[in-house]
């Protein structure tokens, strides 16, 4: 149950459906060891503070936020946690428990309380959180009042300088997200406090009949937020599927975000609710989820698609693209010709990776015709992800994404993953 239940839904779904769908020669990139060298370069570079180097701007010359850590950065270190527990799921590679275990007692060291009073959820539950009008006067009122957040509870969320104002619900939903595939893998349940603390505290800010508020001092919903939310949700119910409370709560966010982003597809939202529609489709195999992917293809290829550089790092949007993969390739002729127009793209994105990847002892970058950057910083990075062909910067968040996505797509042309 371990594997299939927790990660099944995007990964095993990718790799029982899609592996067939593509020839060897389409996808040449050896993603075993590509994969290795990111995990090795993460597990080098943990800090003693469980977290990871933000990131580095070779051409400035100097790391990104070298002794601070701003929201922004948290919640890529949640998303990098995630990364690194979907690798220990399918791997079991035993160097990377202990890391694990570190960054996850950091996000607990990071978190805060948070509950809401019975007027609270009076407030929401009669949608006044959904009016489409006078909103910053309302958000006002309510957080003069205390009416949006308690600074006490069973829930937690997590802040990277002690305040609710920064305290992002995509940091918590990415953190649990982590634990609970850490947890599916090693077998230790020893942060299942926190499991439960960070799970009430997503669902603190969910707003009824539609996705999570932003912060606890806001009224307002991200599309990024809403995505990663669905995910971890739904990945908890595949694990906890005896957790009614929170089942409930994950089909009123089902039948929301389908039709919120059906209305109106976001980028920000696509491959977050692309990878958790097909984790939903797989474990209920209910049509919506189907139609959904269906849809939000259409739209990836007719809109999303053509925003995206053809020298850019996009591999965010190939986690979206191999988790609609994996459950439409095996569907009716009806998906053929989507299916094929995202296999060209996949492919053509794929064959880049490798000349984004920084290699062990690399020390420059091309830049495009004879322009060559030196940079021997660069040696230290081995592993990371920059970018794009030509910008010379890595951050932490590109390693999760370029990790995710070659997690997804490592059995297309039938390579082998680490055993």
């Amino acid at each position: 149950m371990q594997l299939v239940r927790a990660f099944g839904g995007i990964v095993a779904a990718t790799f029982l459906t899609v592996a067939p769908a593509l020839r060897a020669a389409d996808l040449a990139v050896d993603y075993p060891s590509m994969m290795r060298s990111t995990v090795d370069g993460l597990i080098a570079s943990q800090t003693a503070s469980g977290l990871f180097p933000y990131g580095f701007d070779f051409l400035a010359d100097k790391p990104l936020e070298p002794g601070r850590v701003s929201p922004e950065n948290l919640i890529r270190q949640a998303g990098t946690a995630s990364a690194l527990a979907a690798y220990y799921q399918r791997t079991h590679d035993p160097r990377l428990r202990e890391p694990l275990q570190r960054i996850l007692a950091a996000f607990g060291r990071y978190s805060l309380p948070i509950g809401k009073s019975r007027l609270q959820r009076w407030i929401e539950g009669a949608h006044l959180l959904s009016i489409p009008y006078g909103r910053w006067t309302l958000q006002t009122a309510l957080l003069r009042h205390g009416l949006l957040y308690e600074t006490a509870g069973e829930g937690s969320v997590i802040s990277s300088n002690g305040k609710y104002e920064v305290a992002a619900a995509g940091t918590v939903a990415l953190a649990l997200l982590a634990e609970l595939r850490y947890a599916d893998a090693s077998g230790d349940d020893r942060y299942a406090a926190l499991r439960q603390s960070w799970l009430k505290g997503l669902l603190t800010l969910r707003i009824p009949g539609g996705g999570f508020r932003w912060l606890p001092t806001s009224i307002d919903d991200s599309p990024f937020y809403n995505g990663e939310g669905w995910l971890a949700l739904a990945v908890y119910c595949d694990l906890h599927p005896a957790d009614t409370e929170v089942a409930a709560a994950l089909h009123d966010l089902d039948r929301a975000m389908i039709a919120r982003y059906s209305q109106q597809p976001d980028p920000n939202f696509y491959h977050w609710g692309a990878m958790a529609a097909a984790q939903r489709y797989a474990m209920t195999h209910d049509p919506r989820f189907l139609a959904f992917l269906r849809s939000q293809a259409q739209v990836f290829l007719t809109r999303f698609r053509n925003r995206l550089g053809p020298d850019g790092n996009n591999c965010g949007d190939m986690e979206g693209v191999a988790a609609t993969l994996g459950v439409l390739d095996a569907k009716d002729a009806a998906d053929v010709e989507a299916v094929q127009q995202l296999r060209s793209w996949v492919a053509a994105e794929a064959a880049k990776l490798p000349r984004m990847q920084v290699r062990s002892g690399q020390e420059g970058l091309t830049l495009g015709g004879d322009a060559r950057l030196s940079a021997p910083r660069m040696s230290g990075f081995g592993g990371a992800f920059i970018a794009g062909l030509y910008e010379p910067s890595t951050r932490v968040d590109l390693m999760q994404h370029c990790l995710s996505a070659m997690l997804m797509l490592g059995q297309l042309g039938n390579a082998a993953l680490p055993k």
